[in-house]
């Protein structure tokens, strides 16, 4: 629809303007809580208009996805199963120990540098030729412990007859075909001169074991369920043929090493027996000894004691003596107890705990707490001297280990061991009561009775722990001799016939919906950048301007003309423009107001004089101004001539009447722009513009000025103080936002009212739906009776 159109015709509108109240656009709905809905269809708006763009990169994205995949092999899987024994128990009997490890050390293990490195060094994985084809050149591979690595070139002479091997673009060695290559680097590796070819180059790579072994760490997958007995072992890749051999060298790989560990842990268990055996022995010779000399040198003096007394006079002997020498040999064992105790506790907090010297102490052997911590002590001991072979002091498993010992020897042992002190104190204590309670008729009892009993009772209790670690020793030897794997392979991996995964339609799908988004994201942020005028809300939000109503768009047809319908809108959006406008004043006066626009093109000069035709079809008698004093084109719309106008009343050269044209439609008056002078906005300021604006307001009902747009200067400021009031139109998808956000500020610092805005070409539907009319819900015209026909334009003077 052309903005100089006149599309309101000489429809009768008999709806007035009295008891009408302001039309208001219905507010977008809410969402609980005072915000704002989200304005989906500002959203599928822009999604509609950069619908081939985002058709592009959909396009475009999913093709690259569908490229990706050409480039993709598939991955398959070679599976493998791997029993546990069961945890020993005590009907296994003494030759049958533990496990080794726990359910997640067994799959630590089986992914540890110890089994997988072993298989990467068997296999030659450490070499990989570019060509799959010069696979077998490397069949004699090895490597001794030092070895360089990196990308290599062998070039082989034309002739067949010598080699030349080559490191980024350096010679690093040559020689003979057939011999061997690799002297220098590490390399025991010597090809076939059949096999070199002639004239070529053999580009291979050597990487480190321990590299290797992680990627092939990164492809192996191992479950052990809880409380279960199976590992299932996966290993994935693109070369299927080589997948199942791999897995299974793994496996067996893993059994010989969880073997070799077990055989290992079992060893050095039976040499720590050994020194606490040894030890044990050693204790028991001192006892041993002591005793023979002890009683060596009383043999000749009498002994008071039910020992060394004869069967047959045992009856005989006080009782009072009797538990006498009781009690006293009880408080000398209690007494030497104590004393060893405090001087193995002082040697523990020094830092040297030997457990030997408590089991000796046979006061330990009635403590069950201390006993069982020495014990501990011992096996921890004995892990930890096991596994430092195996692992650094800062493995984990390491670090355990040692913290247990600490807190045994340093904290837990100590304590026992005092209280254990302490309750023999108390102990010495009560029998030193009783005893000096007895001590009078007991004074000529010599003491060599209760020394032999203390030292037979310090023979016996060395004597029991040496027979005690001699029969453990000889537990853990038979176990060690008779140790069995604690795992075996169950099924062996075989060779995978069909790929396990798939990702081509993954990656496609990614794509897709990746571009989607994309594409989507794409046109948020192009409509967000957008610098026009598209929807109602940048209106009220961003200029903070009322919405008086909106214009439909209308598209004629071939002929020319515009549908029924689509002019019954546009009459019933300016009937709503007028409405407001009109109720904008209520009692005031006359309606005075300018109209204009952002910029060219907007559809100011279209608003005004239809709005105009509107205003005169209420009744209202309405005069239409062209302000427009550059560009202005109402003459043409009206069909009057454009001089004498409102310039040429400015300069003196017309009176009102010559300026003031009636036009076709009954009630409307036009005064067009006249004669274009360079100085016309000084002219629009002048107080002869006040005055004939005063004698407009004195003679119409409306006055109505079509300005120039706001970027044109500041002819529609000077327009906008003449009338005291403005309103702005906006053109959907054509007004420049950033234009009306920087001249709009300007109309706060004048005596200027800024009615509202009026929203012009908008589309029906989408975010505009609460602007819209009820399409088709128009009534036919009925002629009533004697009605009269309407004449042609009213030619009365104002």
């Amino acid at each position: 629809m052309a903005s100089n159109d006149i599309v309101i015709s000489s429809l009768g509108d008999q709806s007035g303007s009295q008891g009408l109240q302001p039309y208001s656009p219905p507010p977008p709905p809410m969402l609980e809580g005072g915000d704002e809905a989200i304005n989906w269809g500002r959203y599928l708006a822009a999604f509609r208009r950069y619908s081939w763009l985002m058709a592009l990169v959909v396009v475009l994205g999913t093709t690259a996805g569908v490229l990706a995949t050409r480039f993709m092999q598939p991955t398959y899987t070679a599976n493998a199963t791997i029993w546990v024994e069961s945890s020993g128990g005590s009907a296994d009997g003494p030759l049958r120990p533990k496990n080794l490890l726990t359910a997640d050390n067994w799959l630590d293990l089986l992914r540890r540098s110890v089994v997988l490195d072993s298989v990467v060094l068997r296999r030659r994985m450490i070499v990989q030729p570019v060509e799959t084809a010069d696979s077998a050149l490397f069949a004699s591979f090895r490597v001794e412990e030092r070895f360089a690595t990196g990308h290599f070139v062998l070039a082989v002479s034309p002739d067949g007859e010598s080699w030349v091997l080559q490191q980024q673009n350096h010679d690093l060695l040559h020689g003979a075909a057939g011999a061997a290559i690799g002297s220098g680097l590490g390399w025991t590796w010597a090809p076939a001169k059949e096999l070199l070819g002639r004239g070529r180059e053999i580009k291979f790579s050597v990487r480190q074991p321990r590299d290797v072994s992680a990627d092939l760490n990164r492809r192996l997958s191992a479950t052990l369920p809880e409380n279960g007995n199976f590992i299932r072992v996966g290993l994935d890749g693109t070369d299927r043929l080589s997948l199942a051999p791999i897995l299974n060298d793994i496996c067996t790989q893993f059994v010989s090493t969880a073997a070799s560990l077990k055989q290992r842990n079992m060893k050095e268990f039976r040499l720590a027996l050994d020194s606490q055996v040894t030890q044990a022995e050693q204790g028991l010779r001192e006892a041993e000894s002591r005793l023979r000399s002890f009683q060596m040198s009383t043999i000749t003096k009498p002994r008071n004691s039910p020992l060394a007394v004869a069967p047959g006079l045992v009856a005989t002997q006080p009782v009072a003596t009797g538990q006498y020498f009781a009690q006293k040999s009880q408080l000398d064992l209690i007494r030497a107890d104590r004393t060893q105790l405090e001087a193995v506790l002082a040697r523990a907090r020094q830092g040297s705990v030997v457990t030997d010297a408590f089991l000796t102490v046979t006061a330990v052997k009635g403590a069950p707490q201390l006993t069982l911590a020495l014990s501990e002590l011992t096996k921890a001991e004995a892990d930890y001297a096991a596994n430092s072979r195996r692992y650094t002091p800062e493995h984990p498993l390491m670090t355990q280990l040692s913290a247990q010992i600490q807190q045994l020897r340093n904290q837990r042992i100590p304590d026992l061991t005092q209280g254990l002190i302490d309750q023999l104190k108390a102990q010495e204590a009560e029998l030193e009561g009783r005893i000096q309670t007895a001590g009078v008729e007991l004074r000529e009892v010599p003491a060599v009775t209760i020394s032999e009993m203390r030292l037979t009772r310090e023979y016996e209790a060395a004597n029991d722990l040496y027979k005690m670690l001699a029969g453990r020793r000889e537990e853990a030897r038979l176990a060690e001799l008779g140790a069995i794997p604690d795992i075996h392979v169950l099924e062996e991996a075989v060779t995978p016939t069909r790929p396990s995964s798939n990702q081509a339609p993954k990656i496609i799908l990614i794509a897709l919906v990746g571009s989607l988004g994309a594409a989507v994201g794409l046109a948020l942020l192009l409509d967000h950048l957008d610098s026009r005028f598209r929807y109602p809300e940048q209106v009220t939000n961003e200029l903070g301007l009322p919405i008086l109503g909106a214009v439909p768009a209308c598209r004629k047809n071939r002929a020319g003309e515009l549908a029924p319908d689509q002019a019954q809108q546009v009459v019933e959006a300016f009937r709503t423009i007028r409405l407001n406008l009109a109720h904008s004043y209520g009692a005031a006066g006359p309606v005075t107001l300018t109209v204009t626009s952002p910029g060219a093109g907007d559809g100011k000069s279209f608003v005004s004089s239809n709005l105009a035709v509107s205003f005169a079809q209420a009744g209202y008698r309405t005069l239409l101004i062209d302000g427009d004093i550059r560009r202005g084109e109402l003459h043409r719309m009206f069909s009057v001539e454009r001089r004498p106008g409102l310039l040429d009343y400015l300069t003196g050269n017309a009176n009102h009447e010559d300026i003031v044209r009636p036009t076709s439609q009954s009630g409307l008056w036009v005064v067009p722009c006249g004669i274009r002078r360079h100085h016309g906005p000084e002219l629009l300021g002048s107080a002869a513009m006040s005055g004939l604006m005063a004698w407009f307001k004195s003679r119409f009902n409306v006055v109505i000025v079509d300005s120039p747009p706001l970027g044109a200067g500041i002819d529609p400021f000077v327009l906008g103080t003449m009338t005291g009031h403005l309103i702005v139109v906006f053109r959907a998808g054509e007004t420049d936002r950033q234009m009306a956000q920087a001249k709009l500020p300007l109309v706060e610092r004048l005596p200027v009212r800024l009615l509202g805005a009026v929203l012009n070409e908008v589309e029906a539907g989408g975010v505009y739906r609460y602007y819209n009319y009820i399409y088709g819900y128009t009534s036919d015209e009925e002629p009533a009776a004697g009605q009269l026909t309407a004449g042609g334009g009213d030619s009365a003077s104002p």
